[in-house]
C-alpha cells in the first residue's frame, strides 16, 4: 500500500529474515531503547504466528510496525519518533484491521499504551475496564467490531476465449507470444526467472500491457522471482522504472535454496489460465497457451513454494521497490 507522504506499508512475514530484521529494527528502536522495555519481553511466541505490517521510507528504511495475530489482537504498533505526526500509525493500523476483515475476523482488541487511547478512540475502538500495567508502562484494553467489506458490484467476467496454442524458437517469436500472453491478463501474472534480462520483460509493447495490469484496480499484483538483476540495473531495464512508480503492485524477490536456485527452467502466469514455460531459461524456445488451466495450476503450485521460502532483494530497497 503506497502513501502519499514519503513512506509505503507493506506486509510481511516472520519467517523472512530481511523483513524480520526491520521489524525487530524498529521495535527495538522504539520499546527496548526508548521506552526501556526488557528486550526478552518484546519478542515472544506470538511473533512467528502473527502477520505483520512493516512501513518503510519511500528510500526504504522501515520506520513503523504492527502485527494481528491469528485471534485478531493487534499489538507491536511502533513508529520511529521522526516520524510521529505523519499518518504512519493510521496507515499501519488500517492495515491491520484491512487484513483483520480478509480472514473473517469480526472483533479486534489490543493494550493501547495510556497515551496512546485517544488515537485508538479516533479509529472507532473502545476502552473496557481499568487501566493496568505491562512491561511496567499502563495499558487499557480496547476493542472494535469490524464490518465485513461491502462486496464490489462487479460485471461477471467474460468466458475464456478458446485457448491459442503459443511457440517460439528465436528472441522475436518469445516476444510476439509472450504479449500475447500479457494481452490476455486481467489483474495479476507472475514470473519465474533465472534473470531479468531485454528478452523478458523489456519490450515496449510488453511493458504497455504489464503497465495495463499494474493499474487495472484492486487486487492487482506483479510478482517475479529472479536470482540475477545485476545486468538489469546496470543497463536500466525499464520494469523497475515502472515497478518504483507503482510499489503496492510489484514485488521482486530472489530464491536462497540451492534446489531453488538450480531450478533450469522459466515461465510466466497470468490470472487468466494462461502460461508460457521455458524448459532452458537461456534459450528462446517456449511453448505455452493463453489458457491451461491444468498445466497453469502447476506452474503456480511451483511457483508459490518457491516465493514462500525466497526473500526480498536487498539492492531493490534503495529504489522504493
Amino acid at each position: 500500500m503506497s502513501i502519499s507522504g514519503g513512506f509505503h506499508v507493506e506486509i510481511c512475514g516472520w519467517n523472512n529474515t530481511l523483513e524480520r530484521e526491520a521489524l525487530v529494527a524498529v521495535r527495538e528502536e522504539v520499546f527496548v531503547r526508548e521506552q526501556r522495555v526488557p528486550r526478552d519481553m518484546e519478542i515472544d511466541e506470538d511473533d512467528p504466528r502473527s502477520l505483520h505490517a512493516l512501513a518503510r521510507a519511500d528510500a526504504g528504511a522501515p520506520i513503523g510496525t504492527g502485527r494481528l495475530s491469528p485471534e485478531g489482537k493487534v499489538a507491536r504498533m511502533a513508529v520511529l519518533r521522526e516520524w510521529r505526526g505523519r499518518g504512519v500509525g493510521a496507515a499501519l493500523l488500517t492495515a491491520l484491521l484491512d487484513q483483520a476483515r480478509a480472514r473473517g475476523i469480526r472483533e479486534v482488541r489490543l493494550h493501547a499504551q495510556q497515551d496512546a487511547v485517544d488515537f485508538y478512540l479516533a479509529h472507532g475502538f473502545e476502552a473496557e475496564g481499568e487501566p493496568f500495567e505491562e512491561a511496567g508502562i499502563p495499558h487499557v484494553l480496547m476493542r472494535r467490531t469490524l464490518e465485513p467489506h461491502e462486496p464490489l458490484e462487479r460485471q461477471p467476467p467474460p468466458p475464456p476465449p478458446e485457448p491459442m496454442a503459443l511457440r517460439a524458437a528465436t528472441r522475436e517469436e518469445l516476444i510476439a507470444v509472450t504479449l500475447t500472453l500479457l494481452t490476455g491478463a486481467r489483474h495479476a501474472m507472475c514470473v519465474l526467472v533465472r534473470e531479468i534480462h531485454p528478452q523478458l520483460l523489456d519490450d515496449t509493447a510488453c511493458l504497455v500491457q504489464i503497465r495495463r495490469i499494474a493499474i487495472s484496480g484492486r487486487g492487482a499484483s506483479i510478482r517475479i522471482l529472479t536470482q540475477d538483476i545485476a545486468r538489469a540495473l546496470e543497463d536500466g531495464n525499464r520494469v523497475f522504472d515502472l515497478a518504483q512508480r507503482l510499489p503496492s503492485v510489484f514485488e521482486i524477490r530472489r530464491p536462497v535454496e540451492d534446489a531453488d536456485r538450480e531450478y533450469p527452467s522459466a515461465f510466466m502466469c497470468v490470472d487468466t489460465g494462461g502460461y508460457l514455460f521455458r524448459p532452458v531459461d537461456r534459450e528462446m524456445a517456449a511453448v505455452g497457451s493463453t489458457h491451461a488451466p491444468g498445466r497453469h495450476k502447476e506452474l503456480m503450485d511451483y511457483f508459490e513454494e518457491v516465493w514462500a521460502r525466497s526473500e526480498p532483494w536487498p539492492e531493490l530497497r534503495t529504489l522504493g521497490i
